[in-house]
């Protein structure tokens, strides 16, 4: 009895909270969304989990709301499945918590991502040295493709089609066609990596290749 009383108590500020950080991670989600759409006029390109992803977050107090009413109205389900209730709902506000975190900046300073940690990682463009594509086999899932180092340090990994990020691609193919990285401070070279900024593009043109190496001007 007491048991059960805790875990409604529990649950009930669970479902609060569940229900109060829908319209924050949405609002907060389109505010970024609004401020990097105004830096690209400055060459900065920033992507981040699509509006799908995005708005999945409503269905965030679903399962609080089935643990309360459980705990409250239909006699408790015992320990061991609020346990399994917490583990679940401990992946959903982490799952929020990427919502709202993680991105993709290319500038002319080089390459920035942050998935998890409070601190993203950063490359110049020109430390790229292998771009890898991860076709998958399973319709459901996403292509992916990584960048990494000489030394093999993973610079970046993301999927481009369902964030619609193109730009990392278009700057490869121009150095791989090219034999050097594009001048982003030169009006040739920024028009030429915006036509190739396209799906049509880059992805058929790498999925081709797999992996390319050697591309790297500096080591890192």
């Amino acid at each position: 009895m007491i048991l059960d009383t805790f875990f409604s108590i529990f649950w009930g500020i669970i479902l609060v909270l569940s229900i109060i950080s829908v319209p924050y991670i949405i609002i907060r989600y389109e505010i970024n969304r609004r401020q990097d759409k105004k830096k690209e006029a400055e060459g900065i390109y920033i992507r981040r989990v699509n509006r799908f992803e995005a708005y999945a977050c409503i269905f965030n107090p679903l399962l609080p709301f089935g643990a309360y009413m459980a705990s409250s109205y239909g006699g408790g389900i015992g320990i061991w499945y609020n346990l399994l209730y917490v583990g679940l709902v401990s992946f959903f506000f982490l799952y929020s918590r990427y919502i709202l975190v993680a991105y993709v900046k290319l500038s002319p300073e080089g390459i920035e991502q942050r998935v998890w940690s409070a601190n993203p990682t950063r490359y110049p463009i020109n430390a790229i040295d292998s771009i890898v594509y991860y076709e998958t086999l399973n319709v459901e899932d996403q292509d992916m493709v990584g960048f990494y180092t000489r030394s093999g340090k993973q610079i970046a990994v993301f999927g481009p089609t369902t964030h619609n990020n193109y730009r990392i691609l278009a700057i490869v193919r121009f150095r791989i066609e090219n034999k050097r990285w594009p001048d982003m401070n030169n009006l040739d070279d920024v028009a030429k990596v915006n036509e190739l900024d396209d799906r049509g593009m880059t992805i058929l043109y790498f999925r081709g290749r797999e992996k390319v190496t050697g591309l790297a001007d500096v080591d890192m």
